[in-house]
């Protein structure tokens, strides 16, 4: 087997990978987190209005995915939104305040920090703020997703190098299966990712968090904050667009193998007709002796 077969097989497994990765990435993004939950946390059995846990969706979003120095900080942060969105549903006269205990309005008058706060009225209800084990799955999802960005960008960064040196090298037929059996992985992949959701999503949902979380971490009651913000059509909304997005890129990708297989042929016929022209060549030198 030579070097740039060698290329070619290691370049479409990182690609693969990459393509799932930006499927991710657009995942992450705060327009994706705002639209999707406008959509879907209604906030009927909250006591928050459905812009509120919009707003509050967004903000648990970006402590959750963007990196931060000073994680107490950015929990504080989180907690001063919690707090105030809380003071402004429990008002007198507001759309929710029918939702609110006497011992929740208390809570937020607990002294301390927006964090003291949070705290306090988390332990009335978790329905009102985001508890303890809420904000400690959140900051290790944050150290989950910004400890492996980087690795994960070097595999793009791979992916990337391999594909421009094939590329230099005009090796169009090794270029060409890495650009279409990259996306074929994938597919294999999501296929056999996409029958197991379509049977039991719960199922998957719950293997996945297996996969880098300590089991009883991420499973929270059904009507507190955290899973109003995000309910389970969320996350399958959330899937859906990683699948179109990688599958999108992907599709993209096949199409330059498809570009890279033609040149790849055309390279073949030009070495074919130079070869019959040299042969041809030589025989005519022959002759004339």
């Amino acid at each position: 087997m030579g070097s740039n077969s060698i290329l070619a097989g290691i370049g479409a497994t990182v690609l693969a990978v990459t393509l799932l990765v930006c499927g991710f990435a657009v995942c992450c993004l705060p327009g994706v987190t705002t639209s999707l939950a406008g959509t879907v946390s209604t906030g009927e059995t909250s006591p928050y209005t459905h812009d509120q846990l919009v707003e509050l969706a967004g903000v648990t979003r970006a402590f959750t995915v963007d990196p931060h120095r000073d994680a107490e900080a950015a929990a504080e942060d989180v907690a001063a939104a919690v707090v105030d969105a809380a003071r402004a549903a429990s008002a007198e006269g507001a759309p929710k305040a029918g939702e609110w205990t006497d011992a929740a309005r208390r809570a937020l008058d607990a002294p301390g920090t927006s964090l003291d706060a949070m705290d306090a009225l988390a332990k009335v209800s978790d329905r009102y703020a985001l508890d303890g084990a809420a904000v400690s799955h959140l900051e290790d999802c944050n150290r989950l997703i910004t400890g492996v960005s980087s690795w994960l960008g070097m595999i793009g960064v791979a992916a990337l190098v391999v594909g421009v040196l094939l590329g230099v090298r005009r090796q169009w037929a090794a270029l060409a299966f890495m650009l279409r059996m990259g996306p074929a992985l994938l597919l294999a992949l999501l296929a056999v990712l996409g029958v197991w959701g379509m049977v039991d999503f719960n199922g998957l949902f719950a293997a996945f968090h297996s996969l880098f979380f300590v089991d009883g971490t991420w499973t929270f009651s059904y009507d507190s904050l955290l899973i109003s913000m995000y309910p389970l059509d969320f996350w399958m909304g959330m899937g859906g667009v990683w699948l179109a997005t990688s599958v999108g890129l992907g599709a993209v990708c096949f199409i330059g193998g498809c570009v890279a297989a033609w040149r790849a042929q055309v390279q073949a016929r030009e070495l074919r007709d130079a070869a019959e022209a040299a042969a041809r060549k030589g025989k005519g030198k022959k002759g004339k002796r």
